[in-house]
Formats: C-alpha cells, sequence, structure tokens
C-alpha cells in the first residue's frame, strides 16, 4: 500500500512561501509586508500568516511592528563586510582546530557535498552550503561557536540565495572551494584547510559586491 502523505498545514505554507519571499529580497532592497498583503498574494488565510510571521521574527527573518506588519531591513556592504569577517574568525579557527583530527566529519561533509551536488532549488543548495559549514564548527565541540554561527543564518541565507539566482557559475565554483576544504580536511592538513577556507571566503565576498545585488 502506497503510504499517505501527511498534508501540508496553513501555517506551514504560509512560513515557506513568505520565507521564500524574504531570502529571494535582493540585500540592497527593504520591504514591508502586512498580514493582508500576504494573505491576498498567497491566497492564505491571515490567521495562519499571523502564526508564520510570529515564526519568522523568532528566527531572525523579520523585524515586527505592533498592529501594522513586518519589516525586512536591507543589507549594507557594510553589513556584508562585518558577516564575512565574523564567518572568517570563526571558520578559519574551526578548520585549523578539525583538520589534524577530523573524525567522522569528512564522511558527513561528502553526504552534504554530495546533496548540494545534486540541489537544482537555490534555497535548497544554500541550506546546505550552511550545512556544510555548520558541520565543520560542530566539529569543534564549541557549543558556543555552533550558537554564534547559526546567528548569521538568516543573513546568509538571504545573500547566498541571490547569489546563486543571479550568477549559475557561482555555484560550480562554490562546489570546486567545497571540494578543496574536504581534501584538506582528508588530507589532515589545517594549513591547507585555513587556506580553502579563506579563498572561499574571499570569492563569496566578491560575488556579493556585485552590483545586481
Amino acid at each position: 500500500m502506497a503510504s499517505l502523505k501527511t498534508p501540508v498545514s496553513a501555517p506551514e505554507l504560509a512560513y515557506e512561501w513568505l520565507k521564500n519571499t524574504i531570502i529571494t529580497l535582493p540585500r540592497t532592497e527593504e520591504m514591508f509586508l502586512t498580514e493582508a498583503q500576504v494573505a491576498a498574494s498567497s491566497g492564505i488565510s491571515r490567521t495562519p500568516v499571523r502564526e508564520a510571521l510570529l515564526r519568522l521574527e523568532a528566527e531572525g527573518f523579520v523585524r515586527r511592528v505592533p498592529h501594522k506588519g513586518a519589516f525586512i531591513p536591507a543589507l549594507s556592504d557594510s553589513d556584508v563586510d562585518m558577516i564575512m569577517q565574523a564567518r572568517s574568525v570563526v571558520e578559519e579557527w574551526s578548520v585549523n582546530n578539525v583538520a589534524a583530527t577530523p573524525g567522522l566529519l569528512p564522511d558527513k561533509l561528502r553526504l552534504i557535498l554530495e546533496l548540494q551536488e545534486n540541489d537544482s532549488n537555490p534555497v535548497q543548495f544554500i541550506g546546505h552550503d550552511l550545512e556544510f559549514h555548520t558541520a565543520i564548527i560542530s566539529a569543534t565541540g564549541n557549543p558556543l561557536l555552533k550558537d554564534f554561527y547559526s546567528s548569521l543564518r538568516v543573513r546568509q541565507m538571504r545573500m547566498g540565495v541571490r547569489i546563486v539566482l543571479t550568477d549559475h557559475d557561482r555555484i560550480q565554483q562554490v562546489l570546486v572551494e567545497h571540494r578543496a576544504i574536504l581534501d584538506a580536511i582528508v588530507g589532515n592538513d589545517p594549513d591547507a584547510a585555513v587556506q580553502a577556507v579563506r579563498e572561499h571566503l574571499r570569492t563569496t565576498l566578491q560575488s556579493m559586491k556585485q552590483p545586481r545585488l
């Protein structure tokens, strides 16, 4: 007997619709959303939309304005620089520490990379991109670093999705750079791993600063 799929709830549909709208918004643009606007555009009633907005607020995607709606701020070049500086500190330190004794990390990274290679959806691609880097940070065994990195997730999603939507060459470049990071970890070479992460972040920043974004 074929298994029956559980119907997706209205709040979940509203959540996915809103999340996709937000993370595909060009980073230099801001947006204000009202419950009525979202309900009309998505075809979902206002109560599930309200629940979805509350969830997105808790996750840092929006700033709720009482009795008005939700605000999605623009991300300036300065915001991008600060995010990438934070990533550099955390990711370079993490990969330097785990590359010498990676344990089961290479197997996990291979699996994530395989999923990413087969992603046709930009949102899924960037989701696996963040999962790849988070796995390295988690392998350090430092939950504070992992929590801090997770706090950057929303802004990284928004910037990353926009890049792969507008620059298809970037997808292949990311995959090549991820393989270089994985190869250095497999080779137990901290110096090469740090250099691979540094190069990946350099090209990421370069892509984010393109005028089209």
